[in-house]
Formats: C-alpha cells, sequence, structure tokens
C-alpha cells in the first residue's frame, strides 16, 4: 500500500484540498527539507535517514557518531554544524581542540553558530555562507520538482526559513511574478501592495548575508527588527490552515509564536498540518499534542508526488487492466 493508500492520509488530502479549492487559505512553510534535494537530485531520500540521526553527528572522539556528510551546498542543519566544528578545527590551536569539541557536542546549534562567527570574523563568516547556500556557485543545482509542484498551486502566501533562492528561481523559470519581502522594510512595502504571490523570508536571503539569521543574536535581533514580519505569521496562524513542508517546526523564534498561539485560541486555530518521511508513532503523538496532522509519506522522494496531488483538480491515473 502507499503512502496515498493509507485511510488517515487519505482523509487529510482530501481536507487539504478542500481547503485550497476554496480559495487558497493554506499557506505553506517551506524549511530546509525542501531545498536539500537541490544538490542532490538523486539521493534526496537521505535527507531522512541524517534527518534523524541522533543529535550531534560530529565527527570528533567525543561522539560515537560520525557526520556522513557529502560536503555538498544546501546542508541538512546538523551537517551545517558540523562543518562549522570542522572549519574552528582547522583554523585554531591544537590545544582548543578537546574544548571545541565539548562546545558543540553539548551547545546547541545557535550557540555553536554565534561562537563560530565570533571566532571567524565577519568576512570569513560571510564567505561560509555563500559557501553553503548560494545557489550562483553551483551550476549543478537544479530547481527541484517539488519547487515545480509548489508553484502549480499558485499560493497566496508562502513563508520561509531557507537562505537561498531557489524558490524564486523556480517561479522565475516558471514565467511566473511572485514578490519577496526579506527585511522589515520591504514586507511592509510588499504588503500594501497586496501582490497576488508573496513570499516572506523570515531569516533572511544568502544574496543580502546581512540579513541572515542564524546565531543566537541573530535570532534575538529578529524579534526586535522584524517584529512586523513575526506578528504577520501570527495572525495568519490564527487565522488560517498552516502546510509544513521540509520544517522541522523546532526553530526556536517560531516555537515561541506557535506556543502562544494554542495557548490564546487553545481549540479555535484552523487545522495546521506537516508532511514527514519516515513514520514515526512517538513523533505522532507528539505532533498530535501540538494539535498538528501528519501526512506520512514512504520517503521524502515522495515529497513531488504529494505536491503535485494536493491541486484541486488532481485527478487519479487511471488503472491499466490486460
Amino acid at each position: 500500500m502507499t503512502w496515498h493508500q493509507d485511510a488517515g492520509n487519505a482523509d487529510l488530502m482530501v481536507r487539504l484540498r478542500a481547503a485550497l479549492a476554496g480559495g487558497g487559505r493554506v499557506l505553506v512553510f517551506l524549511g530546509a527539507g525542501v531545498s536539500y534535494g537541490a544538490a542532490r537530485i538523486k539521493s534526496r531520500q537521505y535527507f531522512d535517514n541524517e534527518k534523524y540521526r541522533p543529535w550531534p553527528p560530529f565527527d570528533h572522539p567525543h561522539s560515537e557518531w560520525s557526520s556522513n556528510d557529502d560536503g555538498l551546498p544546501l546542508p541538512s542543519w546538523p551537517w551545517l554544524v558540523s562543518r562549522m566544528h570542522r572549519e574552528l578545527v582547522h583554523h585554531s590551536d591544537s590545544s582548543e581542540h578537546e574544548s571545541l569539541a565539548k562546545f558543540f557536542l553539548e551547545e546547541g546549534p545557535l550557540d555553536c553558530a554565534q561562537l563560530f562567527r565570533q571566532t571567524v570574523g565577519e568576512a570569513n563568516y560571510r564567505e561560509f555562507l555563500l559557501a553553503q547556500f548560494s545557489i550562483d556557485r553551483q551550476p549543478f543545482i537544479e530547481v527541484t520538482q517539488s519547487h515545480r509542484a509548489l508553484i502549480e498551486l499558485d499560493l497566496p502566501l508562502l513563508f520561509t526559513t531557507n537562505y537561498d533562492e531557489l524558490i524564486e528561481l523556480a517561479y522565475l523559470q516558471a514565467g511566473t511574478p511572485i514578490r519577496v519581502s526579506i527585511s522589515e522594510e520591504q514586507f511592509i512595502a510588499r504588503r500594501a501592495e497586496q501582490p497576488a504571490r508573496h513570499l516572506v523570508k523570515l531569516h533572511g536571503s544568502i544574496d543580502q548575508p546581512a540579513t541572515i539569521v542564524l546565531t543566537r543574536n541573530d535570532y534575538a535581533r529578529a524579534r526586535i527588527e522584524r517584529k512586523e514580519m513575526l506578528n504577520h505569521l501570527r495572525s495568519e496562524m490564527a487565522e488560517t490552515s498552516f502546510l509544513f513542508v521540509g520544517f522541522s517546526l523546532s526553530d526556536p523564534n517560531f516555537g515561541l509564536l506557535y506556543d502562544d498561539i494554542r495557548m490564546v485560541y487553545e481549540m479555535n486555530v484552523p487545522a495546521s498540518y506537516t508532511v514527514q518521511a519516515r513514520r514515526d508513532p512517538v513523533k505522532q503523538r507528539y505532533l498530535m499534542s501540538m494539535d498538528i496532522n501528519t501526512i506520512w509519506l514512504d520517503g521524502w522522494n515522495q515529497l513531488p508526488q504529494f505536491l503535485s496531488r494536493l491541486s484541486p483538480t488532481f485527478a487519479e491515473p487511471e488503472t491499466r487492466t490486460s
């Protein structure tokens, strides 16, 4: 039985398609899982394996886990932080290596990024980010089928924490205009324009490295400097169904907003959905406690198929009979 034949998945798909058909009031929140496959067209499935590895997957003497990092751009969060660790090891005195390993083992990713930025300096930090996320530097990176399927849904509003410009490139290649907000000022201007399609990049964009939100200081500053963007997200969450695609729901600022909404509005919040690649009964119970409906795929390679099936005009292929 395929993922879309599962009764629970099928019911949620019907509900999502109905919401989309009723005016498109399903807002999509894109995470790193969407972009990961652009540099790994034939190994998209691997994201699932890496995503569920115990944190942290650093290859240092104090960890039983060694990273299977492929070195390609658009890494998963664990790979990104692991790369920071290796950069610091390569550029530090050997007397600090054990302390660095201990720090990266014990502290969270925001703190690791904070230390990395402070240690390497602004110029090296920006160069590191560009090497990880700039699609202009990597001609082999391609817009994925998932990006193309998203465009077909013609959604009025998209939120993302991704730094790359793949979704913008996908719209450009499709000849479909979309307005993009990276900063607070841009967001206020775009909102006044009321564009037909609006992409809000909550954590900045790699073409403007100064806007990137990655370190602990960045997150704290974003809560002040991007207040209108976050308040708009808060109001949408209270009134509109969300679909989280390739997003782990673990982002600190998002978590604060989502928890506030659930506590204030309780059961009056519209249904939200997430798509996950590996069926996990424990995680499913957790997501249910967060009032999030989960559609479980057979693996991340089915993500484009999932998005295509969301279209209100989708029709099941006819079954051939001999």
